[in-house]
């Protein structure tokens, strides 16, 4: 499951639990924000699980609706067809078919007041009246799409041949990565009529079985590869964001060209499919580096670590690159700042873990303070020793890793015994402390050492709470799971 996935799952099991009024008025403060010019990923996110959630409900989306929020539904109906192109990375290189989704913004402002003022009027105009004819609105929405095509592919053509009006559009929405994402943007409405049929034909999960077997899915790329062929990066993108193993994809494009020679997939028309599983990668890469510096949940930036490593090494056990300089370079650029993140993590580990193992302090009214930031820390540098040690091929950093681990090992290991054996000379509120510290290093060798460890650490300190310290501290080395053990816990 993509890191976006797990956060749409999470976005719609929170929604299930809240009840239809509730949610119709999350919807208005989300159309609200956005109105006010608030940009953030997870808002269209929560706003697209939201609708789909009160329409399954049988209410009408114009009723959930009322003044400016109004008329971002418009906006959010008109670009629908976009869905499964959407992507929140900026790319260190232009995918085509994968549009950056804070263009849209721009490009709606654009639409609304240069290009198509009167006609994106009448339908906000229907929408801001109250009606709640779902259907006129459909109409309405497609009408406008059909106009834009029109539009848009006049002032691409017009930008070809004048290069102050090429600088005019970049500066409208966002220079030339704006302008390529537009192009996209025209390219899938222009193909509306005979792409949302074939998208609908097309399984919404795509698993590895189908993609790399599958007669049926094959037959249906066919005909629509064969029929437009200018859509070919178009189909793809569609198919990655269906496919559990992105990954296959590449398989998918050797099927297509019928070879599963890297070279030869390259210089066929189907190498879009590859191009696309890289991107992803790019992406991907994109996410981690994020995660790690501006996440402070302790699990995204590892989650993002281990489903590029999943996607990485997916790629290179189905098709060997080395033959295909292109695609072997824009991995191996990919790896290099990945492993760069990994190696900054790492160095950082061997601290983070002292740092979280210390005994709180007790504030003036004896509660407990602890650090949860350095603990957060923690979490997410064990998450990644961890996933390292089970993903040395494709981060290239098996020394420090090595290191690392030996040390953080013997922290752990030292530091909880010590923990676990000082608990029976603790009283009262210093107790208290002491067991919190205890069980952020049972939480810590969890991650660590696999869950049958952590139960064995729970026993002594159970034993230790007895006043059995001396038992407690004697059950920890046998309890202590060999080297070898240690080394096949389970992954992150």
């Amino acid at each position: 499951m993509t890191d976006t996935e797990i956060v749409t799952s999470k976005i719609k099991s929170y929604l299930q639990e809240l009840s239809p009024q509730a949610v119709k008025s999350l919807v208005r403060n989300l159309e609200k924000a956005r109105s006010e010019g608030t940009e953030d990923a997870h808002i269209d996110l929560i706003l697209s699980a939201s609708v789909d959630l009160l329409g399954r409900s049988g209410l009408q989306l114009t009723d959930m609706l009322s003044g400016a929020s109004r008329k971002n539904l418009v906006q959010r109906q008109f670009f629908l067809p976009l869905n499964e192109f959407l992507i929140n990375e900026h790319l260190p290189e232009k995918q085509e078919g994968r549009v950056h989704r804070p263009v849209l913004n721009r490009v709606w402002r654009w639409l609304a007041r240069d290009i198509l003022p009167k006609d994106v009027k009448l339908v906000q105009n229907y929408v801001e009246s109250g009606k709640n004819n779902e259907d006129r609105l459909d109409v309405l929405v497609r009408s406008l799409r059909r106009r834009a095509v029109d539009a848009l592919g006049e002032e691409l053509r017009r930008i070809e041949v004048s290069e102050k009006e090429r600088r005019r559009l970049g500066i409208e929405i966002g220079g030339e990565r704006g302008i390529a994402d537009l192009k996209d943007i025209a390219k899938i409405f222009e193909a509306e009529n005979w792409l949302m049929p074939f998208l609908e034909a097309v399984p919404e999960s795509l698993d590895e079985e189908k993609v790399k077997n599958g007669r049926g899915l094959l037959r249906i790329v066919e005909k629509a590869t064969a029929r437009y062929p200018d859509h070919i990066p178009v189909v793809a993108a569609a198919l990655l964001e269906r496919a559990d193993t992105p990954a296959s994809l590449c398989s998918f494009a050797g099927r297509l060209a019928r070879s599963d020679d890297a070279k030869t997939i390259s210089d066929s028309p189907f190498a879009p499919f590859v191009d696309v599983v890289l991107s992803e990668a790019e992406r991907l890469n994109v996410l981690a580096l994020d995660h790690g510096k501006h996440n402070p949940d302790p699990v995204a930036f590892s989650q993002a670590l281990l489903e590029y490593h999943n996607l990485v090494r997916n790629v290179e056990l189905d098709m060997d690159l080395s033959h295909a300089g292109r695609w072997h370079k824009r991995l191996s650029e990919t790896k290099k700042d990945v492993s760069e993140a990994v190696t900054r993590e790492l160095r950082n580990a061997h601290s983070a873990v002292r740092r979280s193992l210390q005994v709180p302090t007790l504030d003036a009214q004896g509660n407990v303070e602890q650090d949860q930031t350095a603990i957060d820390e923690a979490v997410r540098a064990l998450r990644v020793v961890v996933m390292v040690r089970n993903a040395s091929q494709t981060f290239a950093v098996n020394d420090i890793g090595k290191r690392t681990r030996q040390t953080v090992e013997q922290t752990l290991e030292i530091v909880t015994r010590s923990l676990i054996g000082e608990l029976s000379r603790t009283k009262g509120k210093q107790r208290t402390a002491h067991l919190a510290a205890v069980d952020v290093a049972i939480m810590l060798s969890e991650i660590y050492f696999g869950p049958e460890y952590a139960q064995q650490l729970r026993r002594s300190r159970h034993s230790a709470i007895g006043d059995g310290a001396a038992e407690a501290a004697a059950q920890l080395t046998p309890a202590k799971p060999a080297v070898g053990d240690r080394l096949q816990a389970r992954r992150p």
